[in-house]
């Protein structure tokens, strides 16, 4: 893993590039275009590989993870930052890694996406902070920094998925930063969805380490083994550090792999070989 800094912005704006996409989808070059050698001055999207990434924008314990703290300290350390998303049952979609309310506040049980926006303002993570609608946490970050967004989506493909879409395409006009934002899920159907709406959005497949038989319907056996990798036409892959290098990820080519759930120095230093980028929390990376 290399950290240059590179200064490759996109030459295109975005009609332009939305061209080119169009351009590849019709002539069923789509999955090809990661090969050409200039990816990255077509997409802009160079971060993915060469500015850490923040999950939950949290930098360290004394941080409230997704709050408005963390998403600020990203900001002002140069890093990129790894937002999960959830659903709510109104169709509000928050920035929470838990879908269990037990892992969110020790005194509660149930789950997130039974409440509703008014009751989840209603609880406090700690340090005077509430959960940020995705709204909210775009107004802060302003496109000052890049983005991954991960649907956490273990049921019904479509209605999460176009909410997120919908907040996104918002937020793409509103800075011109279609270059700045990419979209992570470990269900393939989801990207897959995302794709044949919104084919313009960086795609990133998770997958690596499961603790449960089945995610929603699907086995992770297979996920774990990226075998619906073609259909989500994603061109970065994110995979459990610890099983870096993986010959499931090398079977596929991708233009960049991330290692994620990196928490300390020795993980890093362990898997810097292996993976493009990392995407870490509770430490400061350095290499």
């Amino acid at each position: 893993m290399k950290k240059q800094i590179n200064n490759i912005q996109s030459r295109l704006n975005y009609d332009e590039y939305k061209n080119i996409i169009n351009d590849h989808i019709a002539n069923k070059t789509i999955d090809k275009l990661k090969l050409q050698e200039d990816y990255f001055d077509i997409f802009g999207n160079y971060w993915i590989i060469d500015k850490y990434i923040c999950q939950n924008g949290q930098i360290d314990e004394t941080i409230t993870a997704n709050s408005k703290q963390a998403y600020e300290e990203c900001i002002a350390n140069n890093y990129a930052i790894s937002i999960p998303l959830q659903m709510l049952d109104d169709g509000n979609i928050v920035c929470c890694a838990h879908k269990n309310l037990s892992k969110i506040i020790d005194t509660m049980s149930g789950y997130l996406n039974n409440l509703s926006i008014n009751e989840i303002k209603k609880l406090d993570l700690g340090n005077g902070e509430t959960m940020l609608t995705l709204e909210e946490a775009l107004d802060i970050i302003a496109a000052k920094t890049e983005i991954i967004l991960e649907i956490s989506n273990d049921g019904s493909i479509g209605k999460f998925e176009q909410k997120v879409l919908n907040i996104v395409n918002n937020y793409i006009n509103k800075y011109d930063c279609y270059n700045k934002v990419a979209i992570m899920a470990i269900n393939p159907y989801s990207l897959e969805y995302i794709y044949e709406l919104c084919p313009y959005i960086v795609r990133i497949l998770k997958s690596g380490n499961f603790t449960e038989k089945y995610y929603g319907s699907i086995k992770t056996k297979k996920l774990k083994k990226l075998k619906y990798y073609k259909i989500t036409h994603a061109d970065f892959i994110s995979y459990s550090y610890e099983l870096l290098p993986s010959s499931y990820v090398e079977k596929h080519k991708p233009i960049g792999t991330l290692a994620y759930n990196v928490t300390n120095q020795n993980q890093y230093l362990s898997v810097a070989e292996h993976a493009d980028n990392i995407i870490f929390s509770h430490f400061t990376p350095t290499i």
